[in-house]
């Protein structure tokens, strides 16, 4: 008896955890090799304008944008990559700075003009017409974001993986902790969708403020909640694996969400929330607002819990 006492208290780390290795196998590691093939992509190519190449890059972004933990912290390489919300609209003079005859070296500049929302602007604002500098600034940002994701990718393929698969160390003391640090990713990721990308241009009912939308220029301010959803659920169903309902609930929830983003897609100005400006379409937008925010309370309600996560937990607290 004393010796099943015993045991019954040993830390949880003691015990190997799956669903850490199915959110690095099915998530984020691929993921992230996603982002550093498609930033390299994007460097490689010689357009002047490549704007399909841009997209498929900053889908990649968008897809692991909640993993702001570990090597994406070092050397401000997420900030480095995606410089927004930007609400002093710094992006447009560091642009300026990097255009002008004194222009530091990209890795050297301001990170408001870095990274996937920089291009967007050289591609998409008409205050940046065509030219030899833009071209060659467009490619210098390119090969920037490109060895940025890389670092984000090799440092956890090389480092960080393991010490979540090993919870025995300095950064992570049991699996517990290693999935709780996951766990707030999700949270996180799904907090900053629907306050955010969709509640900055919501604004208040007497104030839409549709210009706040995240890149809007391009029409991509649906796509990037589409795409951030989609890559949630991979990670939400990663952490749910050893519980088959509680999974199928999750993607019943989701299911709901991407209904009301079709929807949406489907309503002039849609893609880019300019649909805010009309009441009645403008509802459609705080459905799939509401929606999202369903998904945090059944994840907080019944995932939580199961990864030793307290209800209340508060997914922004730096805990």
């Amino acid at each position: 008896m004393r010796f099943a006492i015993l045991f019954a208290l040993l830390p949880f780390s003691a015990l190997a955890d799956g669903r850490v290795d199915a959110a690095l196998d099915q998530h984020i590691l691929p993921s992230l090799a996603r982002l550093a093939d498609s930033t390299a992509a994007l460097a490689g190519s010689e357009d002047c304008a490549p704007i399909a190449a841009w997209a498929q890059a900053s889908d990649a972004w968008q897809a692991v944008s909640h993993l702001r933990f570990g090597p994406t912290e070092v050397d401000i390489r997420g900030f480095a990559l995606a410089y927004w919300p930007d609400p002093r609209g710094a992006t447009p003079k560091a642009l300026n700075t990097l255009l002008g005859d004194a222009a530091p070296a990209v890795a050297d500049a301001s990170v408001a003009g870095r990274g996937f929302y920089a291009m967007e602007f050289l591609l998409f604002d008409p205050a940046y017409p065509a030219s030899e500098t833009r071209c060659a600034l467009m490619h210098a940002l390119a090969d920037d974001a490109s060895a940025t994701a890389t670092a984000i990718a090799q440092d956890w393929t090389d480092r960080y993986a393991a010490l979540l698969r090993d919870p025995s160390n300095p950064t992570y003391q049991s699996d517990t902790e290693a999935l709780q640090e996951l766990y707030k990713a999700l949270q996180t990721g799904l907090e900053f969708t629907s306050d955010t990308r969709i509640g900055r241009p919501l604004g208040s009912f007497d104030r839409p403020r549709a210009a706040r939308a995240e890149m809007r220029r391009s029409g991509r301010s649906l796509n990037n909640v589409v795409v951030s959803l989609t890559s949630l659920q991979q990670l939400a169903q990663a952490l749910a694996s050893q519980d088959p309902a509680l999974a199928r609930e999750i993607d019943a929830a989701f299911d709901v969400a991407f209904a009301r983003a079709d929807e949406i897609a489907r309503i002039d100005g849609g893609a880019d929330f300019s649909l805010v400006d009309q009441p009645q379409n403008r509802l459609k937008l705080e459905v799939l607002q509401q929606n999202i925010d369903s998904i945090r309370d059944l994840l907080a309600m019944k995932l939580g819990p199961q990864l030793g996560v307290s209800v209340g937990f508060n997914s922004l607290d730096g805990d």
